[in-house]
């Protein structure tokens, strides 16, 4: 999954800032994307970082301050770098790389 502003060439820059003050409904529209997808594909994860680091910081923070109701919905996970592999963990607000995916109902006990 991936977004930006639409260019004028057709393509999609994703490090652009418009600052055009829609955040909130794109990031709203996402949401509502990744819930129809992970409805759809249960089983699937989606791996997400921002394309800058200004953009992680922000996903990471809404991912925290929305984590009690997102994971009504959503199991959210990040990826760290243990011994020289990669383990996947709970969600940490200080990980770079976050999956989501459709709560289970286990997974759903796991966060109350």
């Amino acid at each position: 999954m991936g977004f930006g502003d639409l260019m004028q060439d057709g393509s999609i820059d994703d490090t652009s800032n418009s600052n055009n003050g829609d955040i909130v409904k794109v990031l709203a529209t996402v949401i509502h994307i990744l819930k129809e997808f992970t409805h759809v594909h249960p089983h699937i994860k989606i791996v997400f970082t921002g394309t800058t680091k200004e953009r992680t910081l922000l996903y990471k923070r809404i991912l925290k301050s929305n984590l009690a109701e997102f994971s009504k919905t959503f199991a959210i996970s990040g990826l760290i770098k243990k011994g020289g592999r990669y383990t996947e963990i709970d969600f940490e607000p200080d990980k770079q790389i976050f999956f989501i995916k459709k709560a289970s109902y286990s997974t759903l006990f796991k966060f109350v």
